[in-house]
């Protein structure tokens, strides 16, 4: 009979340490892995040609970190760009980038950057939107890019 209520208490003492640890958890915000600044978005000078995005990407994080997707408000679709040198410099679709721990990608004129399609006449200069990163995983990290017309200093 001891040895069941030693059981009965052992298993009463773990699910209090275990609710303990789980309040622990959920009240703790965990910090995202990504920070993007310097995020500036460039109208097309011919309607119906694709806006550009810039900004710095940094790793937060302690682990590598890929991202497979960009997505902006305002515009039908977005893709990551990148020049590739093979005879001349060619601009390129490109599928990821991967950030390692602490490292700072540039999103910048004439390598990696995004390109935003059909973009909404709703989008003027001055104005802002949002670029949404998706990481290998799911997650997601949203951050504001200005947006400029087309002749503004890059």
């Amino acid at each position: 009979m001891k040895s069941i209520y030693a059981a009965l208490a052992l298993g009463l003492a773990s699910l209090a340490l275990g609710a303990c640890s789980q309040e622990t958890a959920e009240s703790e915000e965990a910090a995202p892995p990504l920070s993007a600044t310097e995020g500036r978005m460039f109208l097309p000078a011919v309607e119906g040609n694709p806006a550009a995005i810039y900004f710095e990407l940094t790793n937060d994080s302690d682990r590598a970190i890929a991202v497979r997707k960009a997505e902006v408000a305002g515009t039908e679709r977005a893709e990551m760009h990148d020049y590739m040198e093979f005879d001349e410099k060619i601009m390129t679709q490109i599928d990821m980038v991967t950030l390692d721990p602490g490292e700072t990608l540039s999103f910048e004129p004439g390598a990696k950057h995004v390109m935003a399609y059909e973009v909404s006449p709703d989008l003027k200069p001055e104005s802002v939107t949002s670029v949404t990163l998706t990481m290998a995983g799911g997650s997601t990290m949203s951050f504001d890019v200005d947006v400029l017309p087309a002749d503004a200093e890059r």
